[in-house]
């Protein structure tokens, strides 16, 4: 399922973009190829979002800034293009809708969110790597470690540590979210500060898990989700 996903979801965003859109264009056909002139936005968005997760939080907010004009010129070119070279989509008074940035950014971030929820509600988890290595840079060196030995990962402030089992810790710009996203379900968020994996938490009780020799709290907002 998971394999064909991305097309199937591609496919019924377009569809559900041109009802969207019948109301500024002169046919349904029109509505259609005006829906998919907007996706290079989107799938731009989808993809430059993934490098902005890798940065410390100040400067993912400036990236997020570029992002959002980068995106919305593409989508603006796009529709020009299309429109003057391409189809005429035949646009009525009520299209001018399309030009105000803030309709663009919400179509994106409704698109973008919509997938994400499908993936993490209905599509089944990724089978674990037993023996996965994962590589990251910690002060300008390029590290490479097993999963297995990731007692957890601490964020603090602008920097995120990597705690391993060896006693060793590595210092890294690329945000706890981001690390939630590439390790696998073996981790576990339990505070906006802390991700932790299941395979060293030694004790639990109603507040707080205990790994590496840590009491780590257990936020209000994560203790619906734990399982352990």
């Amino acid at each position: 399922m998971r394999r064909y996903y991305n097309l199937i979801f591609w496919v019924a965003s377009v569809l559900l973009l041109s009802g969207v859109l019948r109301s500024v264009t002169k046919d349904y056909y029109s509505s259609l190829l005006l829906a998919i002139a907007l996706l290079p936005g989107v799938i731009a968005a989808k993809l430059l979002i993934k490098e902005i997760s890798k940065n410390d939080r100040r400067t993912a907010m400036l990236h997020s800034i570029y992002l959002a004009i980068i995106t919305l010129l593409i989508e603006y070119l796009s529709i020009i293009f299309v429109q003057n070279y391409l189809f005429n989509f035949g646009l009525n008074k009520e299209s001018e809708i399309l030009f105000n940035p803030f309709f663009l950014w919400l179509i994106m971030i409704c698109l973008l969110s919509l997938e994400k929820l499908i993936e993490i509600k209905y599509l089944p988890a990724e089978r674990v790597e037993e023996n996965r290595v994962i590589e990251f840079t910690s002060d300008r060196k390029k590290i490479s470690i097993p999963v297995d030995s990731i007692i957890f990962i601490e964020s603090r402030d602008y920097e995120v540590w990597v705690r391993c089992a060896d006693g060793l810790s590595y210092r890294t710009k690329m945000n706890i979210s981001h690390w939630e996203e590439v390790l696998d379900s073996r981790f576990i968020r339990v505070h906006r500060s802390y991700l932790v994996n299941k395979a060293h938490i030694t004790k639990t009780d109603s507040s707080c898990v205990y790994a590496g020799g840590k009491t780590i709290e257990i936020s209000r907002k994560y203790k619906e989700r734990i399982q352990l």
